[in-house]
């Protein structure tokens, strides 16, 4: 564990680059191709088993260490967002529109990083490791189809193992937390219809927009009381329409929004309570509505033991614990490395990114700007998760 930071450090120039690379040449969901290959060929170049078109566009690469062990797994996800770039950087996106505003261009040069870490130090291990390079992660797909085609089989993987870079924690630290780590994300759709009339007549017609205000107030008594204040969960109308002139009492109103809780008994009670006030207020003001859910990602929930043991690694690697920190509440945000954690106990991390001169942004903004002193901080954490579940010593 003493070494693991060294040899990070050693390799940080090399990962940097590709990350520069990656971040230069972002590709949209399910359309990875040329980041695929450029994964792919520095995963041979390594001495890895590799394996392409995996869930469409991704790449697992094994390191079968011929050694009896555990079968564990790193996942890295490689898209990027449609978003224009305005960081000034002077390797900054070359395809305008496009932008690696999330950080998977970091979470691919980490997991990079480490398998050329993890390949040094083969003979140290013990069992299979499995580098799966996900596509399509923010286009809600990219885990199931990857899972669909194997990579957590042949053999079955025990443990699986991701992070995320977090802005609000500063470079050179680590955020851990037992149990849920963020919210499930289903998307919202209330229609509301009404009876168009001329706004001179308003008695002949139903107007849709009074329906739709009412709802929207009422759905805001949800959380106030139909909800548990010790559950997490929240429900945030974002856009409207309705209405094509001043003069015209309109038949249809149209909401959206999102809808994000952590346990799924909550989900179910908070979509059943928005379909009974959605429906009972239009009824009552003489109109009608419909109530669409399209169901997200699940939370993210990560597996106690293996949380403990990252912990350990990660302070090990690190060299101080004060660099591992424990967050004190989930995040309502998404992510689809939950679907590997509904096949196998897992644990997710945040990766601190924030805080230095040079860096700076949100996530999925046009100016996110992390810092690239955190590459050499993921690819040790996950070096040493390895060498403490995999490491020849353990057995």
């Amino acid at each position: 564990m003493q070494r693991v930071w060294a040899l990070a450090q050693k390799e940080r120039e090399r990962a940097v680059a590709w990350r520069r690379y990656l971040h230069q040449h972002p590709e949209l969901s399910f359309e990875e191709f040329e980041t695929a290959e450029f994964v792919a060929g520095r995963l041979e170049e390594l001495g890895y088993a590799v394996r392409r078109n995996v869930g469409g566009t991704g790449v697992l690469a094994t390191l079968d260490t011929g050694r009896p062990g555990p079968v564990i797994a790193f996942r890295a996800d490689m898209d990027a967002l449609p978003i224009l770039e305005q960081t000034g950087l002077p390797y900054a996106s070359a395809r305008p529109g496009v932008m690696h505003g999330c950080g998977h261009d970091i979470h691919t040069a980490v997991l990079l990083g480490t398998a050329c870490l993890l390949s040094g130090l083969r003979e140290e291990l013990r069992g299979v490791i499995k580098l799966i390079f996900q596509p399509g992660e923010e286009a809600n797909g990219g885990a199931r189809c990857v899972i669909q085609d194997g990579v957590l089989r042949q053999p079955e993987v025990e443990a699986v193992f991701a992070l995320h870079v977090l802005p609000d924690l500063p470079v050179g630290t680590i955020g851990l937390r037992e149990g849920y780590l963020s919210a499930t994300d289903d998307e919202l759709l209330i229609g509301v219809n009404g009876v168009a009339a001329h706004s001179s007549t308003p008695q002949e017609g139903v107007n849709a927009i009074t329906a739709a205000a009412h709802i929207l107030t009422a759905l805001e008594s949800i959380e106030s009381c139909g909800i548990s204040p010790f559950e997490v969960a929240t429900c945030s109308i974002c856009k409207i329409r309705g209405g094509e002139t001043n003069n015209v009492i309109p038949d249809r109103v149209e909401l959206w929004g999102m809808l994000r809780c952590l346990d799924k008994n909550t989900k179910a009670l908070y979509r059943e309570r928005i379909q009974r006030i959605c429906t009972g207020t239009a009824h009552a003001l003489g109109a009608e509505a419909e109530v669409e859910f399209t169901t997200g990602f699940p939370a993210v929930y990560n597996d106690s033991q293996l949380t403990k043991q990252a912990a350990a690694a990660a302070e090990g690697a690190l060299g101080d614990p004060k660099r591992v920190l424990w967050l004190p509440r989930p995040n309502l945000g998404s992510e689809d490395f939950s679907y590997f954690q509904e096949e196998v106990p897992g644990v997710m991390f945040a990766l601190g990114c924030g805080g230095q001169e040079g860096a700076g942004g949100g996530l999925h903004a046009a100016d996110f700007t992390p810092d690239e002193g955190c590459i050499p901080v993921g690819m040790a954490c996950q070096t040493a998760i390895a060498l403490r579940l995999c490491g020849k010593e353990r057995g």
